[in-house]
């Protein structure tokens, strides 16, 4: 692992991440090629530099739900303006997916990768919008609901 990694597991591109085909039975044998399991998706860095310029140290935000949502809802219009929004969903999928060893990214057609485990996935798109840009008692509630799921 590089000491300045925020994430142990190896990145890998979006590719990489095992597809789950809508509008198929799932006893249909599916004829696209075997996924590894993804646990580090690659595609953040544009979050975590702008993250680097405000002086949050990206180790410190995966290190943490609660870091990283302070500094998401403290940074939300730079975010915005700058259009990071897709690169910081892909740093909170990484955080959640750090949280629990079961847990691994997936996508469900072609929508935005989700993570989670096989009986939970977030939508992390609509998570970093809910974490952002809801009101402190909702953004608590969230923060405890992701703490609960990770076992904190």
């Amino acid at each position: 692992m590089n000491d300045h990694a925020p994430f142990r597991d190896p990145g890998y591109e979006v590719s990489a991440v095992r597809v789950i085909p809508r509008g198929r039975a799932v006893y249909v044998p599916a004829t696209e090629r075997p996924s590894v399991s993804v646990r580090h998706l690659l595609g953040y860095e544009p979050f975590t530099t702008m993250c680097a310029n405000f002086g949050a140290s990206p180790r410190d935000l995966a290190s943490s739900i609660t870091i990283l949502g302070d500094v998401l809802r403290q940074h939300r219009e730079a975010i915005h303006s700058r259009g990071v929004e897709a690169p910081a969903a892909v740093f909170l999928g990484n955080v959640l997916v750090g949280l629990r060893e079961d847990a691994s990214w997936v996508r469900y057609g072609d929508e935005f990768p989700s993570a989670g485990t096989e009986h939970h996935q977030y939508e992390v798109l609509h998570l970093l919008d809910l974490l952002m840009d809801s009101d402190e008692t909702t953004y608590g509630r969230c923060v405890e609901m992701i703490g609960s799921w990770a076992g904190l």
